[in-house]
């Protein structure tokens, strides 16, 4: 399973990468350190909740968007969500759910 911190470092990546910056180069608008800046981005270091803020604010996003993080579920993980949301739907449901399945 993928800790907390490694979704974070994740998600910091993924925007950085959007924004086309390198490392380095968003460190030096945060005032970090490139290794600093690896090192969260690796999941091995937290940011300061200061570093944090300045994180978002050079890469134009919230709180919100580097939270929103459930497209890096792992494969078990996603299939138990999946299967916490069937186990409510009718007999009805879940034979055309199966039949949807079976098509892709």
């Amino acid at each position: 399973m993928i800790s907390k911190k490694e979704l974070l470092g994740m998600r910091i990546k993924e925007f950085r990468e959007k924004k086309n910056f390198t490392q380095d180069k968003l460190a030096e608008m945060v005032g970090i350190d490139p290794k600093h800046l690896s090192r969260i981005e690796n999941g091995r270091n937290y940011p300061s909740f200061e570093t944090l803020e300045k994180i978002l604010d050079s890469l134009e996003i919230t709180f919100e968007d580097i939270f929103q993080n459930a497209h890096f579920a792992n494969k078990i993980d996603i299939i138990n969500k999946i299967n916490a949301r069937l186990i409510n739907l009718s007999e009805e449901k879940l034979r055309f759910i199966f039949k949807m399945i079976k098509e892709i």
